[in-house]
């Protein structure tokens, strides 16, 4: 089962790297063993650093969206990220040098002159500031917005912060051009990678670790992005499994025959690692039709997800980067679909016992609304698309590596316009 990291266990990570800075690199790895070998649990480590753990939110030095008892409860009930976050923090205080030869100061003991932050105020609020305007930027340029939210363009959960990178970014925030939403992406992250390389700012992805921990440095070198996106192949389509029956509604006047399928599997090769992508259509939101639509990126076999598109229009605009053909195709068999569709939910609602179903506290009808309401976009949406989408990538082209590159890049942030940052994970 994907594992995504909440609030409490970005926080926790972000607390744990400030008490191995506290340590020192060798200190960190002295006591820490105990913790990782199982014979001490979270508990008695919380005991243990609590003066740290105190001082760091009373002096600012850790600041987190969720509060220090939040984060230590929820740690102390999921040994998983007790344990990964251990890990990712013992590794960056041996290993930060490899990042950048600037964060040596780091692994001495004591406190150093940086933060560490999790959806605080002054740098995370600061970046999607930047973002934003970045984002407007190249909307206006080209029509269009380039990423569909800030996790596109950076996957960072936590950042390490020095009082330099603090001023840096919270000037160009304020910078006039800024303001009017004429920062650039290509600016924005050439002075993030710079305060990277002066080791006054760690952008950190965080994904659950269960064995080793695996540090990669994404978006440092374009060269290596692009060879990476290069050893991207489309491997074909996954066999279809339908789901087949018939919708049980309460008014015998309304039925519905379906043999239809929820998702739709694109399967891919990365680096040498076997992926896929995921086409699903979500049916409802808050009981009524929805036009929402995700196509997700995953390694096979993988604890992680690796990034998602959102929506039909990022996802077709995507793809006519590179096959306007498809692209359109896409668009305009949803578009068309989507109103089958829309007819067959409202029916359902009001004729088949779809109200009924979604507003009662029963967890079984409940269910049988959301079983109904995929069965139904399986059977007007998703089928369709599967029909253009096997028959697109059934061959093994040019057209269809590259499209699969271009959804690849966007998901795992990795486009020209994605910014530097380094991920943890094994």
């Amino acid at each position: 089962m994907v594992q995504v990291a909440t609030d409490e266990a970005e926080g926790a990570q972000a607390l744990f790297c400030h008490i191995a800075d506290v340590l020192g690199d060798k200190e960190t790895e002295k006591q820490f063993k105990p913790f990782l070998s199982g014979k001490e649990n979270s508990s008695a480590f919380f005991v243990k650093y609590k003066s740290i753990i105190d001082k760091a939110y009373n002096t600012n030095a850790v600041k987190t969206s969720k509060s220090k008892d939040a984060i230590i409860k929820y740690i102390e009930n999921n040994d998983g990220w007790f344990i990964s976050s251990l890990k990712i923090a013992k590794y960056l205080i041996t290993e930060i040098d490899n990042i950048s030869k600037k964060f040596q100061s780091i692994k001495k003991p004591g406190v150093q002159d940086l933060f560490y932050r999790h959806g605080d105020d002054e740098i995370m609020a600061v970046m999607a500031k930047l973002f934003k305007s970045a984002n407007d930027q190249i909307t206006k340029t080209k029509g269009t917005k380039f990423f569909g939210d800030i996790n596109k363009w950076t996957p960072a959960d936590i950042y390490f912060a020095s009082a330099k990178a603090k001023k840096i970014f919270n000037e160009l925030a304020n910078d006039s051009e800024t303001k009017k939403g004429n920062l650039t992406f290509a600016e924005l992250n050439e002075t993030i990678g710079d305060t990277i390389s002066s080791g006054d700012l760690l952008p950190l992805s965080l994904k659950k670790v269960d064995k080793e921990v695996v540090v990669k440095q994404v978006n440092f070198s374009r060269k290596d992005e692009e060879k990476l996106l290069a050893e991207t192949f489309c491997k074909g389509v996954q066999k279809y499994e339908p789901m087949n029956g018939t919708l049980k509604y309460t008014n015998k006047s309304f039925k519905l025959n379906y043999n239809g399928g929820r998702d739709i599997y694109v399967l891919v090769q990365s680096g040498g690692k076997a992926g896929r992508l995921q086409f699903r259509h979500t049916p409802a939101s808050g009981g009524k039709p929805s036009k929402g639509f995700k196509t997700v990126f995953s390694y096979r076999g993988a604890a992680a997800l690796g990034g998602q598109v959102v929506g039909i229009p990022i996802l077709t605009n995507l793809i006519a980067a590179v096959d306007q053909v498809f692209a359109n195709k896409l668009r305009g068999i949803f578009n068309k679909h989507y109103v089958e569709f829309e007819k067959a939910m409202n029916a359902y609602k009001t004729q088949g016992g779809g109200d009924r179903r979604y507003n009662s506290n029963d967890k079984d009808l409940k269910n049988q609304f959301n079983d109904d309401v995929g069965a139904i976009s399986a059977l007007t949406i998703m089928n369709p698309l599967r029909k253009e989408i096997d028959s697109y990538f059934k061959i093994k082209g040019k057209k269809q590596d590259n499209v699969v590159r271009v959804l690849f890049a966007y998901t795992a942030s990795r486009t020209v316009n994605s910014a530097p940052f380094v991920i943890a994970k094994d």
